[in-house]
């Protein structure tokens, strides 16, 4: 999950070269981005911008219980909002709002919502409590409350990216796929998810009377390299970079792992992330 705020000058994303930038920010010619809690992020570094993203968390509070140490949406928006009062301690109170309601502010959650909670273990207490259909609409419901609450605290261009293909990524052909085809039901629910995520959005819009939220469709570009990593450049869109097991899809990237000679030519980096060249590849489309 990706909770990242970056203070972006006016057209600086015509500089954009016609070849892929490896994140949001080296497109727009920006800084890169240090997190919230480094020791580092303070002085004039504070405008620049903040990532206050956390690994395996969701929408839901319930999701990523598995892994410690992780920050939750309500906290990352405590910390978004900590930022702006050290913000405003360094160039007052109007200049901070003014920074915070032109920057750009890009939020990618949803998928752990599934991977990590609904489909993380047959019979999980949230695949019980909803069927798929209802919990999708459950889990939209959820993520208005948060682009809310991002409004509230001031937030005016918000970039929202929807889930990749769940279903095709290496971890979910490993475990659930014996002929290399994509997970069926992990491919039904961000067929679910992302097409109410863009009603959502606009429905918000629409009430705001302003696109403060601007929706990515990551599946659709995701989509394309899969289905055709040739016409990218990369050998393969099923096997990770490194990871052990089937198509590399099991476990985390450690020293043990199997690991590529050229990590250019997969579309994954590990079991459950596109890999450097992929998200070039994400972040030019989206831009364009």
């Amino acid at each position: 999950m990706v909770l990242t705020l970056r203070v972006v000058a006016p057209l600086v994303a015509s500089r954009m070269a016609k070849t892929y930038p490896i994140s949001s920010g080296e497109a727009l010619g920006s800084e890169p981005l240090l997190p919230y809690l480094s020791r580092e992020l303070n002085g004039d570094r504070l405008l620049v911008g903040a990532n206050f993203a956390s690994a395996g968390i969701g929408i839901l509070n319930d999701t990523g219980i598995q892994f410690i140490n992780i920050i939750r949406m309500f906290r990352q928006f405590e910390y978004f909002q900590e930022y702006q009062g050290r913000l405003a301690n360094l160039v007052g109170t109007t200049e901070a709002q003014r920074i915070i309601s032109e920057a750009l502010v890009l939020i990618t959650v949803g998928g752990n919502d599934f991977v990590n909670n609904y489909f993380l273990v047959p019979f999980s207490a949230r695949s019980r409590q909803f069927s798929l259909p209802d919990y999708v609409r459950y889990l939209i419901s959820e993520y208005r409350k948060l682009l809310m609450r991002l409004y509230q605290l001031g937030a005016r261009k918000v970039l929202v990216t929807g889930t990749g293909p769940l279903g095709c990524v290496p971890a979910e052909l490993a475990m659930r796929s014996p002929n290399g085809q994509c997970a069926a039901e992990l491919q039904r629910a961000a067929g679910l998810f992302n097409p109410q995520l863009v009603q959502m959005i606009n429905g918000l819009n629409s009430d705001l009377g302003a696109n403060v939220f601007i929706a990515a469709n990551t599946q659709k570009q995701t989509n394309d390299f899969i289905s055709n990593p040739r016409a990218f450049g990369f050998t393969t869109s099923k096997i990770a970079c490194c990871g052990q097991g089937p198509y590399n899809g099991l476990g985390l990237c450690t020293t043990a792992s199997n690991l590529c000679p050229n990590r250019d030519l997969y579309a994954f980096w590990d079991p459950f992330h596109p890999s450097e060249k992929a998200n070039g590849i994400i972040v030019n489309m989206i831009l364009r």
